[in-house]
């Protein structure tokens, strides 16, 4: 059985996604300390996986998620949902994509700053204001939002990385 063109230039851009992921994760975990300002760094891998579902498309996007949160609980500690959260994410954008909206700059903005906005706000819940500790707003204020608007940031970046990989290695053209 050989493979086709086609066939081969997607296993190439989805292991190339894959290893973009893989090292996006080591920098935003291990290697992202000259990435902090003020102690503050940005979360790489929900914009990852918010491309890689706009152009791959839900089921992909789910196992992208699946891949970044699985690399993100290897290095987190305590009680996490990055796994659950970025397979949520991947499947949302994808069928948002599938359906609503169109694979473009703007899009992978408004949809990753708000994957990340509710990313901060849902940790600092779960970690600060369930367990009644004090000082959480201050926490939310100092860091956690300057967090979402640090990846809110850099998430042009990555858009432009896997948007060069989609188009370096596109199946098929398409025409109006």
């Amino acid at each position: 059985m050989t493979l086709t063109e086609a066939k081969k230039k997607q296993i190439y851009r989805r292991a190339l996604l894959a290893a973009v992921i893989l090292g996006l994760s080591l920098i935003q975990n291990s290697a992202g300390r000259f990435l902090k300002i003020g102690g503050v760094g940005p979360l790489l891998l929900i914009p990852a996986v918010v491309a890689a579902a706009m152009y791959e498309g839900d089921i992909a996007g789910i196992f992208y998620g699946l891949f970044a949160g699985a690399l993100w609980d290897v290095f987190a500690k305590g009680n996490n949902f990055n796994a659950i959260f970025l397979v949520a994410v991947g499947f949302a954008c994808g069928m948002l994509i599938l359906t609503v909206m169109r694979v473009n700059f703007v899009t992978h903005l408004l949809l990753s700053s708000c994957a990340s906005g509710i990313y901060c706000l849902g940790y600092w819940f779960f970690h600060f204001i369930t367990p009644h500790i004090d000082r959480a707003f201050i926490t939310l204020f100092a860091f956690y939002l300057p967090m979402a608007i640090f990846t809110s940031v850099l998430s042009p970046l990555v858009f432009l990385l896997v948007r060069a990989i989609e188009i370096k290695f596109r199946t098929e053209q398409y025409t109006e």
